[in-house]
């Protein structure tokens, strides 16, 4: 709003300005006094009437001046003009007083120029057919004083300073008000989420927005198709995925058995540990899919501290077998507004990892408190960590620090972020002392969740 504000003045200044060099311009040509046959008729008038009585001859031509310049007639003035010179055959019968002593007399005919006193002046003089008395009237060319004579007398700056005050809070009443319907839809573009993709109500709006909705609710049901495709594009994969794995194992596993030969034995074990990882990959997929697809689902009140011990306990098995402690400290009662079944990914998933890149022996350490109107968090272990240049790019996607060992997909913190994001929390990495991550997810708690 302050730019349209500015663009308006701005258009409002340059046309003042313009209409006052123009003025500036006109004036300086003196077009109107010099070319006015009537104050030449009305001069000798007066002069015909009155040559035979000089004293009241040079105060009417004094009278008559002052009510040319409309300065009253004052002496000492900064712009004197306009003057008269009135003369016969026999010489000067009257100067103003405010032209100098020595202006010369000028013979009839056009506008001229000329230098008298120090200064540029611009007189035309006119001979009466009748008596022969010759009226020269005067004006200054000096275009600063004919500019400073327009300012003193307000023609230009006073209408200015008046009616910018008038013009600026019309102009700003009339942008904001034009400017509602926007900041509304601003507002409610605002509140929507990521994965928010229904149509803008188009119906009740302004003309112009209108029709910028239609346009971007045509985008948004284009971008929402092709979402929904590569959803269940991978859904459906992954779920026909799951079956053919399944059998595979359980035909390697037979293939186990009955193998005799240490070599045979290798690679069959192999093809377990990537049939291992294929499985796994695929769930993940699955949970990805659902996680997205959740958006929109009630919330329901959920003890998060219950649930991080509930699912700690579901993992101590994987910790037990690589010598991993698990504990569990913080609030009790800690409750939250979320969905079960994505919580449930996010835990899994952080502890997962947690276990997987800790050292043989190592310690996971989960704490879960209330802070605030905020459910926090804090998972540590004290594995290799993750470089402070790339804790942003581990949400990506597929992606994985070219440093960790251990095998993985890339898709176990992207979950994460996606369920933090679909709860409105946020999601933080910190190095765990000398060694290891700190992963932090704050989830708004129940009374200040969204529903």
């Amino acid at each position: 709003m302050a730019r349209l504000l500015l663009a308006q003045m701005s258009v409002l200044c340059v046309l003042w300005l313009l209409c006052m060099v123009f003025i500036v311009y006109d004036a300086s040509k003196d077009k109107v006094t010099l070319q006015q046959q009537e104050l030449y008729d009305a001069a000798f008038a007066v002069a015909e009437g009155l040559q035979g009585d000089p004293a009241r001859l040079a105060h009417t031509m004094n009278a008559m001046e002052a009510a040319l310049r409309g300065i009253g007639g004052a002496d000492g003035v900064a712009f004197p003009g306009p003057g008269m010179v009135l003369a016969d055959a026999n010489g000067t019968l009257y100067r103003s007083r405010l032209l100098p002593t020595a202006f010369p007399l000028i013979a009839p005919g056009e506008v001229v120029q000329l230098e008298s006193g120090g200064r540029q002046w611009r007189a035309r003089t006119v001979q009466s057919p009748r008596s022969g008395l010759r009226v020269t009237i005067v004006m200054p060319a000096d275009g600063v004083n004919i500019f400073l004579t327009m300012a003193s007398r307000g023609t230009l700056v006073l209408p200015l300073l008046i009616s910018l005050p008038f013009l600026i809070l019309p102009a700003w009443f009339s942008i904001r008000v034009a400017q509602g319907p926007w900041r509304d839809a601003m507002a409610e573009l605002a509140t929507r989420g990521p994965q928010d993709l229904r149509p803008l109500p188009v119906e009740g709006r302004p003309r112009e927005l209108a029709a910028m909705f239609t346009r971007i609710n045509a985008l948004l049901a284009r971008v929402s198709d092709s979402a929904q495709r590569e959803r269940a594009f991978i859904a459906d994969a992954a779920h026909e995925l799951r079956t053919p794995l399944a059998a595979m194992r359980i035909n390697v596993e037979a293939l186990q058995r009955q193998a005799s030969e240490p070599r045979q034995q290798q690679l069959l074990d192999g093809i377990v540990s990537g049939n291992v990882r294929a499985t796994r990959l695929v769930s993940q997929l699955l949970r990805l899919m659902r996680s997205d697809a959740t958006v929109g689902e009630q919330l329901e009140p959920i003890c998060f501290d219950a649930l991080v011990q509930e699912r700690m306990a579901a993992l101590a098995g994987i910790a037990d077998a690589r010598g991993i402690e698990l504990e569990l400290s913080g609030d009790n009662g800690v409750l939250l507004a979320g969905r079960r079944e994505s919580l449930v990914s996010l835990v899994d998933n952080l502890l997962d990892n947690a276990i997987k890149y800790s050292p043989q022996g190592g310690k996971v350490l989960a704490d879960v408190r209330a802070e605030g109107a905020q459910c926090v968090l804090r998972i540590a272990d004290q594995g290799p960590g993750i470089a402070p240049g790339l804790r942003e790019r581990v949400f990506d996607r597929f992606f994985r620090d070219p440093r960790q060992a251990q095998g993985g997909s890339g898709l176990g913190l992207a979950i994460v972020r996606a369920v933090v994001e679909q709860h409105g929390g946020g999601i933080g990495l910190d190095a765990a002392g000398s060694m290891g991550l700190c992963v932090t997810v704050s989830l708004p708690s129940a009374a200040g969740a969204k529903r």
